[in-house]
């Protein structure tokens, strides 16, 4: 197998070249559902009898709360809830300025409809009575009923959560709040106000009676009283024997920074040395049990060391201890404290980007609406420009023989990277397979079938014995410093929070949330050994298990990964047609062949009341082949883009490729093989492995006959309750998101990285090597020029050395390790530096590089002659030098 050592590389779409505006769809016919005559008669009438009591509670409601709108529960037919026939729906309950008063869903098909007074309610009526006028709207109403809070049945003294409704309106919500504390004070219910997000109003109760409850149950704006959450770390510990070399952190050199918001971290001597001198605690010292979040931190730092494997190749990271939990033995914590202490650490510390929070409940999600603290971290998220990576939860299930929970009410955030577990071993009394899901780990779907969790590591095995639990822990630090096995979801998730921590330092580029994301869950890949469907693996393990930080942001000569940072608006989307694909890769039956991956990952648009619609945006994508480039007749009213593809085929579509494919769970390519038909579902990670040798023959003869060319087209989608707030307050909808795309030669024969790099210049994208940070360590053997004196590295041709400090920054010696360390950024060796500083470089380092994180090579005598910092990639071509191109490119050197 080739070496990985070509970076990936950014590119940018064209400005007009590759934007388009969306245009209009087609006429609007009459869905089967649709009623008529005396059936549709009879379901207006049906209609027509809740508002009747509706009017009743506008005259008889006191006049301190009648500002407050009454609220219906609107039964939509599952048939009639597409965004297409929304909008018909809607006018059904405008009043009497046209307001759009569908302000929330419960479920898929149940919607929450205000109704400000009266006149709104008569209005609404006369247009259930124009039946005839609006037959598909009335139609698609199965039933209306005045509203109903949600309350469970609760024992004394339970601390409860009161969620009021969000009527979408800044001055009627806070009036709402503060006449809930006016009438919760005039019952002498005592409330405390939370800060989940915005778009949540949520008050608690601390030891609540049912009396108390029952006083307040009829507010008119209660949506529900439901028993607040608690949250655990719970564990089990299995001392070891096992020595462990204590690593320290390099004098002066820069790590990345990982925050653990955890129960607090110990002082022993395996993590000292690599916490930060500030930290953040919301409880006193006497309050804190640090055992869980120091074993969570000993695997972000010694992780790979502890296994003896690299899992995340990160060498190390400070660590910042954001003690958010306590000692469980001492206090419980609600969900609604959990929120605040989480969101406090992570404002008060915005220089930290990437967060691990090992925490769960023993809660399974909703099928249909996200939990109240999965929005609450998506709403920090997003507030502070942050990652979190969070544990899916774990199940005891496996203890009675029952199958495995789905994700805990915890791990549903959309913009957490969620992770479950995998079994590292197997013992006798061990249920799973090594590298198949552990016993205890939740999977998905997660609400709204969702992908959750995103991704998995190892987090343990188990079993039962005679009755009892029998754990196969990974290896980890207790607080006292002591070697310990343990199992968890807790412990598989910071070996992600590593990976990510490494991706961001190695990665220089600006912080993005989704390059990070889309970085990892590109790389990742199935276990060996695991035989599930698609599907099934999907649901069980996510995306995969990611590969190490270098194993990512590298790639060998015979493919290449592109990257594509964008955001698109509302109304816009971008064509590329002439996509750089390879035009080697064509096999002896004249077709293109080879493996296409891509992953796309956006920053979605979320609506906290919209239940099972919480997630209001998803990107379409579309990646294919097409005859040519057509004129388009923009004279006509619904076509606004003058160009477009000729005869365009889809080949990432999961239906071009043949059912023996798809069945196939043990040949090496199911590992990574991704034919997953996403359809309308509004996820914001989507990713696609195929390879076009699968491609049934009909649909290679249509798609991917020699001469086509290539296209990449992403379109934003929005759901018709985002789109209609949009219009009513202004807000510009759009979407920012990473798209990464790598072509891969399966024959390993075509130098697809140069030609793809000819490829990108010759159609003027604008693109360069993604930034990295590397140290190069070259091992310096004193028989040959170099050697160790008074503790200082003398080294032979000591002037090539200060030169290529100006391409490396500074250089260090460790000479407990006989190394030359420099540190460098890769975009920045140019400047200063000619070809023959170059060659004397390559003079010093000949016969003398053992380990080395470029490969070197002399240069040619006709490179040599040329200003590095001046090479074009396209004269180097014409030149006739194509031995050297791939070290160039990998240098960066060229442009």
């Amino acid at each position: 197998m080739a070496k990985k050592n070509l970076p990936i590389k950014l590119f940018q779409k064209r400005e007009k070249t590759d934007d388009r505006r969306v245009e209009g769809g087609g006429g609007d016919s009459i869905p089967k559902w649709q009623l008529e005559g005396e059936e549709l008669s009879a379901r207006a009438q049906s209609l027509l009898e809740p508002l009747n009591e509706l009017n009743i509670i506008f005259k008889t409601r006191d006049n301190t709360r009648s500002f407050i709108p009454a609220t219906l529960r609107v039964d939509i037919d599952d048939l009639a809830i597409a965004k297409t026939h929304r909008k018909d729906i809607q006018k059904l309950f405008n009043g009497r300025y046209t307001k759009n008063n569908i302000i929330g869903f419960i479920d898929s098909n149940s919607a929450i409809v205000k109704v400000d007074n009266i006149e709104d309610s008569n209005a609404i009526r006369r247009n259930i009575k124009n039946y005839h006028s609006n037959p598909k709207a009335v139609s698609a109403v199965e039933t209306i009923e005045i509203y109903e809070p949600f309350i469970v049945d609760f024992e004394e003294n339970e601390t409860v959560k009161i969620s009021l409704i969000d009527f979408l309106n800044y001055e009627v919500n806070n009036a709402v709040k503060r006449s809930f504390e006016k009438y919760c004070e005039q019952k002498n219910v005592n409330i405390i106000e939370t800060n989940y997000s915005s778009g949540l109003i949520i008050f608690k109760i601390k030891n609540a009676t049912k009396a108390q409850l029952d006083s307040i149950s009829d507010f008119e704006a209660l949506e529900s009283i439901t028993f607040m959450p608690k949250y655990s770390v719970g564990m089990d510990l299995l001392e070891t024997t096992e020595a462990l070399d204590i690593k320290e952190p390099i004098k002066d050199e820069k790590y990345p920074i990982v925050g653990v918001l955890d129960s607090g971290i110990s002082k022993n001597k395996y993590l000292k040395p690599w916490l930060l001198d500030r930290n953040y605690s919301s409880y006193p010292k006497e309050l804190i049990d640090p055992t869980h979040g120091s074993c969570v931190s000993s695997i972000i730092i010694y992780g790979d060391e502890l296994e003896g494997l690299n899992w995340t190749g990160n060498s190390g990271c400070k660590l910042f201890d954001a003690t958010v939990f306590p000692d469980e033995k001492k206090e419980r914590i609600d969900e609604d404290e959990l929120v605040l202490n989480i969101r406090t650490a992570i404002k008060n510390n915005s220089d930290i980007k990437i967060w691990n929070l090992s925490l769960g409940t023993a809660s399974e999600s909703d099928l249909s609406d996200f939990s109240d603290f999965g929005k609450a971290l998506d709403d920090i998220q997003i507030s502070n420009d942050v990652i979190i990576c969070k544990s899916t939860g774990n199940c005891r299930n496996f203890e009675k023989g029952f199958p495995k929970s789905r994700v805990a009410r915890s791990g549903d955030s959309m913009r957490s990277l969620v992770v479950g577990s995998i079994t590292h071993s197997k013992n006798e009394s061990d249920i799973a397979e090594i590298n198949h899901p552990s016993p205890f780990t939740r999977i998905g779907p997660g609400p709204a079938n969702s992908i959750k969790p995103d991704l998995v590591s190892y987090g343990g095995n188990a079993g039962m014995h005679e009755g009892r639990r029998i754990e196969n822990g990974v290896k980890a630090i207790a607080a006292d410093g002591s070697s310990v096995k343990i199992i968890g979801t807790s412990f598989s998730t910071p070996r992600v929070t590593s990976l990510l921590s490494e991706l961001n330092f190695k990665v220089k580029e600006n912080f993005n949330p989704t390059l990070l994301k889309a970085l990892a869950i590109h790389s990742a890949k199935y276990p060996s050994g695991v035989n599930f469907t698609i599907g099934e693996k999907v649901n069980q393990m996510g995306f995969g298990v990611a590969s190490s930080a270098d194993e990512i942001i590298y790639n060998d000569p015979h493919e290449i990964t592109l990257v594509l940072q964008e955001n698109i608006n509302k109304g816009e989307f971008i064509e590329i047609l002439d996509f750089p694909f390879p035009e080697s890769l064509i096999n002896d039956d004249g077709f293109f062949y080879g493996e296409i991956k891509i992953t796309l990952v956006a920053q979605p648009v979320l609506r906290e009341k919209q239940g099972a619609e919480y997630c209001q945006s998803h990107l379409k994508l579309r990646f294919g082949t097409y005859d040519d480039i057509k004129n388009r007749d923009t004279t006509k009213a619904n076509i606004l883009n003058p160009i477009g593809p000729g005869d365009p085929k889809n080949v990432i579509l999961d239906s071009n490729y043949g059912s023996v494919y798809k069945k196939d769970t043990s040949s090496d390519y199911a590992r990574e093989r991704m034919l997953l038909n996403y359809g309308k579902k509004y996820q914001p990670i989507k990713k696609h492995s195929i390879n076009l040798d699968e491609m049934t023959a009909s649909r290679q003869r249509d798609s991917l006959a020699a001469g086509r060319k290539w296209f990449a087209e992403i379109r934003g989608i929005y759901r018709d309750f985002a789109l209609t707030r949009s219009e009513e307050d202004g807000e510009i909808l759009n979407q920012d998101f990473t798209l990464i795309i790598t072509i891969r030669d399966t024959k390993g024969e075509q130098q697809v990285y140069n030609e793809v790099s000819r490829l990108l210049a010759d159609r003027n994208f604008l693109h360069s090597n993604i930034k990295i940070r590397e140290e190069i360590r070259i091992e310096v053997d004193s028989s040959v020029g170099a050697e160790v004196v008074d503790d200082e590295l003398q080294l032979w041709e000591i002037e090539a050395i200060k030169r290529a400090e100006i391409l490396m920054n500074i250089a260090h010696p460790d000479l407990e390790n006989n190394t030359l360390i420099f540190e460098y950024d890769i975009d920045n060796q140019i400047e200063g530096f000619t070809a023959n500083d170059l060659d004397t470089l390559s003079k010093y380092l000949e016969n003398q590089v053992e380990k080395v994180a470029i490969n070197y090579m002399p240069l040619d005598e006709e490179i040599r002659k040329m200003e590095i910092n001046k090479l074009d990639s396209n004269k180097l071509i014409q030149s006739g030098i194509n031995d050297n191109i791939d070290k160039l490119l990998m240098l960066g050197w060229v442009r």
